[in-house]
């Protein structure tokens, strides 16, 4: 069997190679939409009045100018925002002195990361610490 759905009109071919060729029409009812019937259709004429003015017509005095000053003023003012979004300037931002370097101590335990960092501690500041407990801050230079 073989079906040949069209959708332009919405009918479909039936082709059953044992019984020959056959025509069936399958007409389905159109959508209807959300709001239909003859209440409807008066409020959808009612609303059909459209106004033959615009708004600038038929209220002239509403979009004219109140003061030829104050416009200036405006349009200078627009003017010099559009300006200023074209020359913005350029700030430096490199920092006077370069960031700090920091350096992690990572190992599993026992591997020596406290000698070490006391080993660096004595080398730099000529002092002994005995006990490493939180971080340590060194500032060479």
């Amino acid at each position: 069997m073989i079906l040949i759905y069209t959708c332009a009109n919405i009918e479909c071919w039936n082709y059953n190679s044992t019984m020959g060729a056959e025509l069936d029409f399958d007409k389905k009812k159109a959508h209807s939409h959300r709001h239909a019937g003859r209440k409807a259709e008066k409020k959808a004429a009612k609303k059909k009045h459209e106004q033959d003015l615009t708004a600038q017509q038929r209220n002239p005095k509403a979009f004219a100018f109140k003061s030829a000053a104050k416009a200036q003023k405006q349009f200078l003012r627009t003017q010099d925002f559009k300006a200023k979004k074209h020359h913005i300037p350029v700030v430096d931002r490199t920092p006077l002195e370069p960031p700090p370097v920091i350096v992690a101590v990572v190992g599993g335990p026992k591997s020596g990361k406290s000698t070490l960092l006391r080993c660096l501690i004595k080398n730099f500041t000529r002092q002994k610490l005995s006990d490493i407990q939180g971080p340590v801050t060194v500032v060479v230079g």
